[in-house]
């Protein structure tokens, strides 16, 4: 034993004698991994041994003219790869050391990868501390590497060289490319559990999340930016940003001139039709003061700006019925009671007189009468003298046969279509208001009229467990920049409109229960009514 020798060295050795191991004779691996295994095993270290290979390479380059073997194991002592001198190669393969042979002690005897896999320390073997006398003429220096965060043990680097070319600051060298591949391996894993970190809160979150590099092209896009949007990732990574101008102009700000964007509202509708409310941040992403990417975010604020919408149209129909009960005590009694005295005097003057108050004042008064009750009516609350009626009935023997007499005076084609499914269909509803709602959907379509005749059609259908009563004409549709203030109480674009007929007409839908929403195009209008129903089965309940 040499006085220098470490004590496991000399352990090993003993332990070799003990198990009857004849030092004169070559100790070869008595295992070996099978093409399967050694396989799938080098795919799971793929990434270690791509970064060792950086290193190895380095440590072969610096040691030119040097005959050096580089041998690397995993954390059971599996040969994952050889590099380096091919002679010493060839010699240790006819050996049997090749990638995938076992390095055990119980096999080979005293080795530099069974003990630094051991004591998880550098560790070298040179000449006589070998037990094999054949391996007396080698210096080998071995090191173990694992993840740094958890002491997870990988597997072992190891040089073998030529006795003449040993030298101790080879184990230094072997010493510092460990804690460099450690580090890298150890930052790799990081990057990975950002990534993937990364990955999820771009996946899970409901926000659109867009990032391009400083020059514009995308680099990620989510799932909730292609369901808000016309586009799959897939179509758009790789692609400019400045492809897409609807955001590719915030974009571009950023980029060009720093600027910065927040809360920015964006409306636009995405690939199923439907209405898209975001609010778009944009701004640069820096690394050491230099942009090197621009995020950007959708935050979809649709449902809480379609509830702000039914707040505000509330407000309007409560300020509406403020001003309807101001205007029946303010206005309605005087006018009755000037309409009384016109009737009265009309018996007492001359027969210019009486035909001006019959033919002007009386009527003009009634319309003035008329328009209060119209607009009383937003605000009235529910609705009376309901009764349960059929759907067939309602249509055909009551709105249709008053719509038909209007039709003949106005020479307008007018057709009615029922969904047999809707037939015995039951609503309860009052019948005078909801003849009036088809009567102010018949005067909007007269006076919509583009060609002659004008043709209305009305049909059902049952949709989302209501009955939808729907009327469509071939006028000539509704400008697209009004659409949405149709139902605004006042709101009309005719010259003598007081601008109440829609508005009252949904708020007796809404008084019964239903829905009215309105689809227009250059080819016509229609306007859905949708209203809960019974069958026959359950209308005696």
């Amino acid at each position: 034993m040499s006085e220098n020798e470490p004590h496991y060295i000399t352990q090993s050795k003993k332990f070799c004698k003990e198990n009857g191991m004849d030092p004169n004779n070559i100790p070869s691996p008595k295992t070996f991994m099978s093409e399967q295994e050694l396989s799938r095993k080098r795919t799971e270290y793929s990434e270690i041994l791509s970064v060792i290979s950086y290193f190895s390479n380095k440590v072969l380059d610096s040691l030119v003219g040097t005959p050096v073997l580089i041998v690397v194991s995993d954390s059971e002592g599996y040969l994952m790869d050889i590099v380096g001198d091919e002679t010493i190669k060839s010699t240790v393969e006819e050996l049997g050391i090749k990638i995938g042979s076992h390095f055990t002690q119980e096999a080979v005897g005293t080795n530099v990868i069974s003990l630094a896999l051991q004591q998880r320390h550098p560790i070298s073997l040179i000449g006589t501390n070998h037990y094999h006398k054949h391996l007396h003429e080698i210096a080998c220096y071995g090191a173990a590497f694992h993840y740094t965060d958890e002491d997870n043990l990988l597997g072992t680097i190891n040089i073998m060289t030529p006795i003449p070319f040993h030298n101790p600051l080879l184990l230094t060298m072997l010493s510092q490319v460990v804690e460099s591949i450690e580090r890298e391996l150890l930052l790799r894993k990081q990057n990975r559990k950002l990534n993937l970190l990364n990955q999820m809160m771009i996946t899970r979150t409901r926000n659109g999340i867009i990032l391009t590099n400083e020059k514009g092209v995308i680099t990620e896009f989510n799932q909730f930016a292609e369901e808000i949007s016309n586009h799959t990732r897939s179509s758009v990574i790789g692609k400019s940003i400045y492809e897409f101008p609807f955001t590719g102009n915030y974009f571009k700000r950023v980029i060009e001139f720093g600027d910065r964007y927040e809360n920015e509202e964006l409306k636009f509708t995405n690939k199923s039709g439907q209405p898209i409310i975001c609010l778009l941040d944009v701004q640069p992403v820096y690394k050491d003061e230099k942009m090197i990417g621009v995020f950007g975010q959708f935050r979809d604020i649709t449902e809480r700006y379609l509830m702000e919408e039914k707040i505000k149209e509330a407000e309007k129909k409560a300020l509406a019925g403020r001003i309807a009960a101001g205007i029946a005590h303010e206005i309605r009694n005087p006018l009755t009671t000037v309409r009384g005295y016109l009737q009265y005097l009309e018996k007492h003057v001359d027969d210019n007189t009486s035909q001006l108050f019959s033919s002007l004042l009386i009527p003009e008064i009634d319309r003035a009468n008329k328009i209060i009750s119209d607009f009383l009516s937003l605000s009235k609350p529910t609705y009376k003298n309901v009764e349960m009626i059929s759907v067939e009935h309602l249509l055909i023997d009551y709105i249709w046969k008053f719509l038909q007499s209007e039709a003949l005076l106005h020479n307008v084609e007018i057709n009615i279509e029922l969904d047999s499914k809707t037939n015995s269909l039951l609503i309860l509803c009052n019948r005078e208001e909801l003849l009036q709602v088809f009567i102010n959907l018949f005067q909007n379509s007269l006076q919509a009229k583009k060609v002659s005749p004008l043709i209305i059609n009305i049909y059902t259908n049952v949709v989302n467990s209501k009955v939808q009563l729907i009327f469509r004409d071939n006028g000539k549709g509704i400008p697209a920049s009004i659409r949405t203030n149709i139902f605004e109480p006042f709101f009309t674009t005719k010259d003598e409109g007081t601008g109440l007929g829609l508005s009252v007409s949904r708020k007796i839908v809404e008084n019964h229960e239903g829905t009215m929403h309105m689809e227009s195009n250059e080819y016509g209008t229609s306007f859905m009514i949708e209203l809960p129903f019974r069958n026959t089965e359950t209308s005696s309940l």
